[in-house]
């Protein structure tokens, strides 16, 4: 009785139909899966995850209004709307767009981290070292006193939401939408390969209205309802959510909820006579001018 061998060759073009088809499948559940993400529920995941990614890490810019468009079946994207953070009058609007895949990565070239005055004073905010406030105090004393700034201060120590609130006490300061805090600084470790990572900034008007959590700000308190918010919208991502278009991860945002230090404040158009009251605290290690002004819609 003679044996057929079998036909080899067919035997492996079936074994490869079989794999081909089984990935089709595969990527069309996950297209699937990523389109129900992408339009069901579009504008309240983008707003949640990507519109306040980018706000965070783009302290330099006001960015308030944000509005999603699905477009057509493959492509959809978020625009965020806002301006430079500066102390003078309006530059004008313009717009920023976020735009992600079917497959979870995000595009945003345009909203990768902070520039200009703001983002140097920003990104140079680094923990337990000694600044010198000399020049800042020279400088700060040789304009008039009621211009109004853009600034940071930086702290001598990371502070606590309970530290800081007895500082604001202490100077009879209020939160609000023109003070945002440094939860992380700027990382980069030129001896790595890793990735460098933004800043983490947060102010209690990063996220939109309508998914924004009923937090009770109370003027000087308002540090650890801050803290609240954003640890509320860390738990709220997952560890997929692509932030590298931010120059943040997960895991970073997630350390900086955890430990809830502030190493300073980022101050929107505050009067110079304020800011140099705080550099005779000895929390304050210096402030750092990102822009001044006169505000010309104010009678002094």
């Amino acid at each position: 009785m003679n044996v057929r061998e079998p036909d080899w060759a067919y035997v492996a073009w079936s074994l490869v139909k079989v794999l081909a088809v089984t990935a089709a499948l595969y990527l069309a559940f996950s297209a699937a899966d990523r389109v129900l993400w992408v339009f069901v529920d579009d504008d309240e995941r983008m707003s949640l995850v990507y519109g306040t990614a980018a706000r965070v890490a783009n302290p330099d810019k006001r960015l308030p209004y944000g509005y999603g468009d699905a477009g057509w079946l493959l492509k959809t994207t978020y625009t965020l709307q806002g301006e430079p953070r500066r102390a003078g009058p309006s530059e004008g609007w313009r717009e920023y767009e976020i735009v992600p895949s079917l497959f979870g990565t995000v595009r945003a070239p345009s909203l990768d981290g902070p520039s200009g005055s703001l983002g140097g004073a920003v990104s140079s905010v680094v923990p337990d070292t000694v600044v010198d406030s000399g020049d800042v105090r020279q400088t700060i004393d040789g304009l008039p006193q009621t211009l109004k700034a853009v600034a940071v201060v930086e702290f001598a120590q990371p502070m606590t939401s309970e530290r800081l609130v007895a500082f604001n006490r202490r100077h009879k300061l209020c939160g609000g939408a023109d003070v945002s805090y440094i939860y992380a600084p700027y990382y980069y470790d030129d001896s790595s390969s890793e990735t460098a990572l933004n800043a983490v900034v947060w102010n209690r008007d990063m996220t939109e209205a309508y998914i924004r959590e009923d937090f009770a700000y109370q003027c000087e308190t308002e540090p650890e309802a801050a803290l609240a918010g954003f640890r509320k919208w860390v738990g709220r991502l997952d560890e997929g959510d692509d932030l590298s278009a931010f120059m943040l991860d997960y895991a970073w945002l997630s350390g900086a909820a955890k430990e809830g230090l502030v190493y300073g404040l980022v101050v929107d158009r505050w009067k110079l006579a304020d800011l140099r009251k705080l550099l005779d605290d000895s929390e304050v290690g210096t402030v750092r001018l990102a822009d001044v002004a006169f505000d010309l819609g104010e009678d002094e």
